[in-house]
């Protein structure tokens, strides 16, 4: 495996008296799909929470290649080239599809008041550009044929691939995804997964994954990490993780 291009390292969180995640260490190598498995309550979106910045951890560190992000606010790491979907999708509904990925870009030029005010043809041409990169973004996710559609009359499919295609416009490193497959239909969540295998291929993109339909996902990943009680219980290969003794007590509750 290539290098970890994000890692955490004995993060711990509480929320009161429950301690959601205990001395978690996980590494993403680059150009790898990782994902996180174990019964509810375990602590996987917690842990995705804690890497994005929406949590503070209460000890322990992150790190994105070898550079200290903990702590840091979810609109930093965001910049640093880390983005997410979440498991219910919130798109801007009125919005069209196209305009829901503009909305999204990183460092538009027409956005600055200098530029605005004084480099009309600079903004203008970087906004031309921005379109044309969220068209070959449509392209890639299946969507382009509706990019004039209001997303509020998307399905709850190609609203998930929205959301792929919103993550993309920040040219990320890494996406962090909470259940991308929860509640689509099987032909579909295999064809959203394959399209998560193309970008990592063609774009060297790196995936942190949260699911729990194994039976779907686990043939598209290349590490797994088992959690239960907000401790991870076992790291291993896609087709050796669920006969590991932990992982099965835990989904037994033994």
């Amino acid at each position: 495996m290539n290098e970890n291009i994000l890692r955490t390292f004995k993060v711990t969180k509480r929320f009161g008296g429950i301690i959601a995640l205990q001395d978690v260490s996980i590494n993403v190598p680059k150009e790898s799909i990782v994902m996180l498995i174990g019964p509810n309550g375990s602590g996987k979106t917690t842990l995705i929470n804690v890497i994005s910045g929406q949590y503070k951890p209460d000890s322990g560190k992150i790190y994105v290649y070898d550079k200290d992000i903990t702590g840091l606010s979810p609109h930093k790491i965001y910049k640093m080239g880390i983005s997410r979907t979440f498991q219910i999708p919130l798109p801007f509904r009125k919005l069209t599809v196209l305009e829901n990925l503009l909305v999204v870009a990183r460092n538009v030029e027409g956005e600055k008041i200098t530029s605005s005010l004084f480099k009309r043809k600079k903004w203008i041409k970087d906004e031309e550009e921005l379109a044309e990169k969220a068209m070959e973004i449509l392209e890639i996710i299946n969507l382009d044929h509706l990019w004039d559609n209001e997303a509020g009359n998307l399905s709850g499919g190609q609203m998930k691939l929205l959301e792929i295609g919103r993550a993309l416009m920040s040219d990320p490193e890494i996406i962090l995804m909470d259940e991308p497959v929860a509640g689509v239909n099987p032909k579909l969540a295999n064809e959203i997964m394959e399209h998560v295998l193309a970008l990592r291929d063609e774009y060297s993109i790196s995936f942190l994954i949260v699911e729990h339909r194994l039976d779907i996902v686990l043939k598209y990943v290349d590490i797994v990490y088992a959690m239960h009680n907000g401790r991870v219980i076992a790291v291993d290969s896609p087709d050796k993780i669920i006969s590991h003794p932990a992982v099965a007590a835990a989904y037994l509750g033994g």
